[in-house]
């Protein structure tokens, strides 16, 4: 009962409680990586066609580039506090 009231009086103040975060979060953390992988996987697919050292080289920099973009990102609303 203490523990309804509590999450009702979250709610109500426009909050969400520790176990509603964590599901949004992980949420989100797989919305993102479906999306990551829809990336690479569409890139790969243009490449088709392409001799296998050329194809190889290009897939690597295109992931080396996710992955700079993204700690760029990440680093950047660290610092701006976002």
């Amino acid at each position: 009962m203490k523990k309804k009231i509590k999450t009702w009086l979250i709610h109500l103040l426009g909050g969400v409680t520790v176990a509603e975060s964590r599901k949004r979060n992980n949420i989100s953390f797989l919305l993102g990586m479906k999306g990551a992988c829809i990336d690479i996987r569409d890139y790969a697919d243009s490449l088709y066609g392409k001799p296998a050292d050329e194809w190889s080289e290009l897939m690597y920099e295109f992931i080396c580039g996710l992955q700079e973009r993204l700690t760029h990102e990440f680093d950047e609303e660290r610092s701006t506090g976002k």
